[in-house]
């Protein structure tokens, strides 16, 4: 008998009362077809089967589901589809039938399926060949079905043997000694691109994934295949009654996915490998999943030990120990308010400066980063925190020593805007105002009236000339003050008030090299 199927052979069915139903292997022969897979069953085998034969034409009248014949009309190769078929069973009916039509000679054989022994014989009748198929036990452990169960049980199977070969997942059996004894559509598709042949495969096919440690049951394992193309595929095995069912599962894009996750984080740490910054960015487990040289640097911490993605928790009670973060007044509370932290941290509002018990000061920031993650940032601006303390230390100097001066002082910048004034003229004008439009309108109030605040406007504004000049005014009470009037660098102005009957100061050399001009500009 020829057969047309791509990955098994034919199911023979004859359902067992102990174990509720099986299907044997009627041939052991695979061959390629263009029609996807053919099975047929065997049906009725505890009834005896006979075929009569006159000079090999088929006489007797058959159903179309005979086991034996594919195409029981074909009465003319029915001769040769039978002794194949049966030469399954048994290796000698081929001999026996030749022999039978040729002399005449009857034979008796005895043929398996499986665990079942079936009865081959055959025999002249009246000037024709009879063989004859029946069980030597008939009805023993058998049950007979009806055949709208059967073709219900066979519907099922074809649809679930369409089922797994539409799939792209990979799935074959293997015996005890590692034989591949089944194997869906897709496993043969693989196979035939690695092989590179359109040619039929012969049993046993080949184990694409032979490898030096076999899987065991429950085992995954990743594994690639060079096919037309580099492939990957995720291995598991089962055990499955006598053998082992394997499957691989296509993870082409999984693996492309984390080729370009790799290239994009190799990315990342060489374009932050350079920054003086230190990175921590931590997944949504909050694990660690990326660090940069200056964190190394900053934190003092192992890079062995910031590579084996300690959690967060770790990784601050690790800069706790290194002294590389503020010593917590209460630890215990400082641990607890580490989910604040880390909270503060996944909204991006979380930025602290911390002065570590050396004299360094860091800056950390959180900020939210993608997929659930975090990322915190640790700078150290000890250089900057040095630099602002000098320059607020500065800052306090030159106050004092304009607050030291009886005489009192206001400086406005080239905009006009009020930009300091010392302890004298909070004295003597009280209040601090914005502009020197403010400043004026408040002496213009307290004076008799008198052009010199125009004049000290324009002066301020840059619209006239620029040359240190003083003048008198006299306050409503009766007083009088001497207002001086002097550039200073960058294009502020000074506006000096000194009271009594003090003579007029005469212009004084480049207002460059004055007291109060360097003074001022200097802080």
């Amino acid at each position: 008998m020829t057969l047309t199927d791509p990955t098994t052979i034919l199911f023979l069915v004859g359902i067992s009362l102990a174990a509720g139903g099986f299907s044997a292997v009627l041939g052991m022969s695979l061959t390629r077809g263009g029609g996807g897979f053919r099975h047929v069953m065997l049906r009725g085998l505890d009834l005896p089967r006979s075929y009569a034969f006159r000079d090999g034409y088929l006489l007797s009248d058959l159903d179309d589901t005979d086991a034996m014949l594919t195409d029981p009309s074909d009465r003319v190769g029915a001769w040769a589809e039978l002794r194949e078929s049966l030469s399954a069973l048994n290796p000698d009916v081929a001999a026996k039938m030749e022999a039978l039509r040729d002399r005449g000679d009857g034979f008796v054989l005895i043929g398996r399926i499986g665990g079942d022994e079936l009865s081959i014989s055959g025999r002249i009748s009246e000037g024709r060949c009879l063989i004859t198929v029946a069980s030597l036990e008939p009805g023993q452990d058998r049950k007979m079905i009806d055949q709208a169960g059967l073709d219900a049980l066979e519907s099922e199977l074809d649809l679930l043997r369409h089922g797994l070969d539409a799939g792209q997942m990979l799935l074959w059996q293997e015996d005890s000694a590692g034989q591949i004894i089944w194997a869906n559509k897709a496993y043969f598709d693989m196979l035939q691109r690695v092989e590179g042949s359109d040619g039929g495969l012969v049993w046993p096919i080949r184990n694409l994934f032979d490898a030096d440690d076999p899987l065991t049951e429950g085992q995954t394992r990743r594994m690639s295949l060079d096919a037309d193309a580099l492939r990957w595929f995720d291995l598991t095995c089962r055990g499955y009654r006598s053998g082992q069912l394997f499957s691989a599962q296509p993870i082409d894009r999984v693996v492309a996915a984390e080729i370009a996750l790799r290239d994009f984080v190799q990315t990342l740490s060489r374009t932050f490998a350079h920054l003086p910054i230190g990175l921590a960015i931590f997944d949504k487990q909050r694990q660690l999943v990326l660090f940069n040289p200056a964190l190394v640097s900053l934190s003092t911490l192992p890079a062995d030990w910031l590579s084996a993605r300690p959690d967060l928790f770790a990784f601050l009670d690790k800069l706790r120990e290194k002294q590389r973060m503020p010593e917590p007044k209460n630890y215990q509370a400082w641990r607890a308010g580490l989910g604040e932290l880390e909270q503060a941290a996944r909204d991006g509002t979380y930025q602290e400066l911390w002065s570590l018990p050396n004299g360094q000061t860091f800056r950390v920031i959180g900020r939210p980063h993608a997929d659930g993650a975090v990322a915190f940032l640790f700078e150290d601006i000890s250089q900057e925190v040095t630099l602002t303390r000098k320059f607020r230390g500065d800052l306090d100097l030159y106050q004092s020593v304009l607050d030291d001066n009886a005489e009192a002082m206001a400086v406005f910048s080239r905009d006009g805007r009020f930009v300091m004034g010392n302890r004298a003229y909070r004295t003597l004008w009280p209040g601090d105002p914005a502009t020197v439009s403010e400043a004026t309108a408040h002496w213009q109030a307290a004076c008799a009236p008198t052009p010199l605040w125009g004049e000290i406007r324009d002066f301020v504004g840059g619209y006239a000339n620029r040359s240190a000049w003083a003048d008198r005014v006299v306050l409503t009470d009766g007083g009088c003050l001497v207002c001086r009037m002097a550039p200073l660098k960058g294009g502020a102005s000074l506006v000096a008030f000194q009271t009594g009957t003090a003579p007029l100061p005469l212009p004084g050399p480049d207002p460059e090299a004055e007291p109060e001009a360097a003074l001022i500009s200097s802080g």
